[in-house]
């Protein structure tokens, strides 16, 4: 995995475990947001990346 898509790839993780923090916490309609962000940031990221 190359140096931009770990970055992506990072990002999604990292919005996955903090909507799961924010689920668990008790603060569920901002869990659900940020949990919305993981597929925007894949799309994004095969977006920018993709070799025409």
């Amino acid at each position: 995995m190359n140096g931009g898509k770990g970055i992506y790839v990072g990002g999604t993780l990292l919005s996955i475990v903090l909507s799961l923090a924010l689920y668990f916490s008790g603060r569920r309609e901002t869990a659900i947001f940020v949990g919305l962000w993981a597929p925007t940031i894949l799309n994004l990221g095969q977006t920018l990346l993709e070799d025409d």
